[in-house]
């Protein structure tokens, strides 16, 4: 069981990929503690659109086989109306997508018009997607249930998940750890930290990974003091549910301040006219980095720089505003429909 079983490439979205090397017993704890959480069983028909070499896609295969389930197979999002249809069709009890996934379903199809009776539970995962946007997606497939999950391919790839009816009570949180996987937020060295103070989400069990493939200086900078340290910044609340800050990574220091990517993202898709954004940061000669932000408008708006940044001086400190704002008919991404950054910076 502890023997290499696959290697599963990480996105890319924010580096160079890295091949993570999982084990039989990695893959099948964590799916079992999936099946557990989401309850699947063999009546399940989940609905597939992401790829099968993405983790988040293996997951799917992985746990409906596992319970006995189904799987509806279809690589045609690009034409969400036929994926409405197809549910419909093969009565789906389960959907799964990344953000990128359920802003198309909310942007460019008749999801808002339809409905999917046989539809039990929704999942998202592969990236954080605003809160205003996850109350929009519960209320439109309600009365199925909405699973905000986190998880990263190292983890194979699930380490926590929020429960369904938390979402207005924690909104915006990332939930609590999933069954028999501990995660904590920790300092440097592995420490955790109390409610109320930011580190990194670290995490140990049996599902987390043997390491990265022909790489022991990259495997030796997460797997550190019995854990497996995953790069976001985190917080706790004093009920112990999780919010993340961001990606160390993806971190701008606007003059003395630390900013979050992700806080500057959500603020401008809570926006009526936006449906996409990305925020990075750029040279700036007295700042020494200055925010940018990269957004697409939803279909028939209108909008200007002086506009936005108008609005989010009133939600955001003034020094959290973008001073650049870069309009695009859409936003690189690749195949698991995760935004690449890093093209994005290189383009700048």
């Amino acid at each position: 069981s502890i023997d290499l079983s696959s290697i599963v490439y990480t996105s890319g979205s924010t580096g160079e990929p890295k091949g993570v090397m999982l084990s039989h017993q990695n893959l099948i704890e964590n799916t079992l503690s999936i099946v557990q959480y989401l309850h699947i069983t063999d009546c399940d028909r989940m609905m597939v659109v992401l790829p099968f070499y993405y983790i988040y896609g293996k997951s799917l295969l992985l746990t409906h086989f596992c319970a006995g389930g189904s799987l509806v197979l279809s690589d045609n999002f690009i034409f969400p109306n036929v994926i409405i249809d197809t549910m419909i069709r093969f009565n789906v009890t389960g959907f799964a997508g990344v953000p990128s996934t359920f802003n198309l379903l909310l942007n460019k199809s008749k999801i808002r018009n339809v409905s999917i009776n046989s539809l039990r539970y929704v999942t998202q995962a592969g990236g954080s997607m605003a809160p205003s946007v996850q109350h929009e997606v519960a209320d439109i497939f309600s009365p199925a249930k909405l699973y905000i999950m986190y998880g990263t391919t190292e983890a194979s790839p699930r380490l926590t998940y929020l429960e369904p009816d938390m979402l207005k009570i924690k909104s915006g949180s990332i939930g609590k750890a999933i069954p028999n996987v501990e995660v904590i937020i920790a300092d440097e060295n592995g420490i955790a930290l109390p409610n109320g103070v930011q580190g990194e989400i670290a995490a140990r069990g049996s599902n987390i990974m043997m390491g990265y493939w022909k790489d022991p200086l990259a495997t030796a900078s997460v797997l550190k003091n019995g854990f497996y340290f995953t790069g976001d910044i985190a917080v706790t609340d004093e009920d112990g549910y999780i919010f993340v800050v961001g990606r160390k990574k993806e971190m701008i220091k606007v003059g003395g301040n630390r900013v979050s990517a992700k806080e500057i993202e959500e603020a401008l898709i809570s926006l009526p006219e936006i449906s996409e954004a990305a925020a990075i940061g750029v040279h700036d000669n007295i700042l020494g980095e200055a925010i940018k932000a990269f957004v697409v408008l939803k279909e028939e708006s209108i909008s200007d720089t002086s506009t936005i940044r108008q609005k989010l001086f009133s939600v955001l400190p003034s020094y959290k505003v973008p001073k650049y704002i870069d309009f695009r008919q859409s936003l690189p991404k690749n195949e698991s429909g995760k935004i690449m950054k890093e093209m994005l910076k290189n383009a700048t």
